[in-house]
């Protein structure tokens, strides 16, 4: 057998897994915005050309255009919500895949590599929406490539600036990527290049990543209003919703950050649990398990960071350190947006991680994975892929009479619930 399949294959066998795991529970629990997404990609006609400007959003600029095309090729035979959740989850399957990659090529232990891509793929934040509708996770998956890509060996700067532009333009937090993005290329080339030659692909990088990204906007902007004027066009380009605003209370921000931040890892809500249910009480079971096999092994563990790879670790810190400052005056509550900042954390955690040490199967790093694991299962994902988790999908499914030809709905504001009703009863006339 190769040596590369060797060395590929249990990274493909668990990014499989991973993918069958986010595809046996898909969310019910739909984010909003995804319903948003699903109605318009729908709306969208294929005969209806005129009409796909509306398919633009200066927020996640092609990101329905993406799910648009999939939708189209299957000749409608599929909701499109159904669509884009099960391109999420190829996407977050490919980012699981990526990461081990960069761990693997970065510790040198397969195991290490699998350990710290589990705690990846099972965060409780990036699993709900890796089995729903949303353009964070194409994005993410989009920064995780340029990550591959500028902790190889060999600089490839235009491949890293298409890479950065398509993830920008799926969702534009993506644009915060750009200093950590900037550090590494310049150290691709301190260690490839002499120094006369080690500053050649940085201004490349730079310069066709925001070229890029800006004829990009320039050309939906000018599509969706039938021409161009640069006043409405940066306001267009920076607008965001108008419940959403920057906050400077740094002391109150900070601490809902922190549990912003710990809930990234650790989603679900007890209250959703079914007590009656005997799938549920043994996992809870298995969880307490975890827990105490985590305790256990704390004990035996000596406290301390110890940096081993010094470029990773400014690298994944300054990557983490822009999400956190800007999120940190940017709707600190919002747990979603922080999925930016999860690939830097694996990678910090990696950076401190004794090159070709493999993990005690016994050990702190493998009952705090399975804990998170288990405890996001029980508490999140089981839940969530059942309609009554969410308020909204419930009372939509909640009236069958609504999906028959000839139903009329009147309504005075088209409000968030109104979405649900809408979509999962699309025989209904609206006026």
């Amino acid at each position: 057998m190769p040596i590369a399949w060797r060395v590929k294959g249990p990274r493909i066998g668990f990014a499989l897994l991973v993918l069958l795991v986010y595809l046996a529970l898909p969310t019910k629990n739909y984010y909003w915005d995804g319903i948003s997404f699903a109605q318009n990609i729908e709306d969208a006609r294929w005969e209806d050309a005129v009409r796909w400007p509306q398919l633009l959003h200066p927020n996640h600029l092609i990101y329905n255009l993406i799910g648009w095309a999939p939708y189209q090729l299957l000749g409608g035979r599929f909701r499109a919500l159904y669509v884009l959740q099960f391109m999420n989850a190829l996407w977050a399957a490919g980012a699981v895949y990526l990461i081990s990659g960069i761990v693997l090529a970065t510790l040198r232990s397969m195991r290490a590599a699998l350990l710290l891509s589990a705690l990846f793929a099972f965060a409780g934040t990036w699993w709900r929406y890796a089995s729903d509708a949303n353009a964070y996770i194409p994005s993410v998956t989009l920064l995780v490539a340029c990550i591959a890509v500028v902790t190889s060996t060999k600089p490839r700067p235009l491949l890293m600036a298409l890479l950065h532009a398509a993830a920008m333009l799926v969702h534009q937090l993506a644009v915060f990527a750009f200093p950590a993005l900037l550090y590494g290329l310049w150290h691709q080339y301190a260690e490839s290049k002499p120094n006369a030659k080690r500053f050649a692909g940085i201004p490349l990088y730079a310069v066709v990543t925001g070229t890029l990204t800006i004829a990009a906007y320039c050309f939906g902007f000018a599509a969706w209003n039938g021409g161009f004027a640069l006043r409405p066009f940066v306001a267009w380009m920076t607008s965001y919703a108008a419940d959403a605003k920057f906050s400077f209370r740094l002391l109150p921000n900070l601490a809902v950050s922190i549990r912003s931040w710990a809930q990234l890892f650790f989603a679900g809500r007890p209250s959703l649990i079914r007590a009656s249910d005997p799938m549920t009480a043994i996992l809870l079971l298995l969880c307490v398990l975890c827990l105490v096999a985590l305790i256990l092994t704390l004990r035996r563990v000596r406290f301390g960071v110890h940096i081993q790879q010094p470029v990773l670790f400014r690298f994944s810190g300054l990557w983490l350190l822009a999400y956190a400052l800007f999120f940190l005056i940017w709707l600190p509550n919002n747990t979603f947006y922080k999925v930016f900042g999860l690939p830097a954390i694996i990678l910090l955690v990696a950076s401190c991680w004794p090159p070709g040490r493999d993990p005690q199967t016994r050990g702190a790093g493998v009952a705090f994975v399975s804990l998170l694991a288990l405890s996001n299962l029980t508490l999140a994902m089981i839940p969530y892929s059942r309609a009554t988790s969410n308020d909204g999908v419930a009372f939509a499914l909640g009236f069958p009479e609504l999906d028959r030809p000839g139903s009329v709905v009147y309504f005075r504001e088209f409000s968030v619930d109104d979405w649900f009703v809408h979509y999962f009863n699309r025989q209904s006339q609206w006026k």
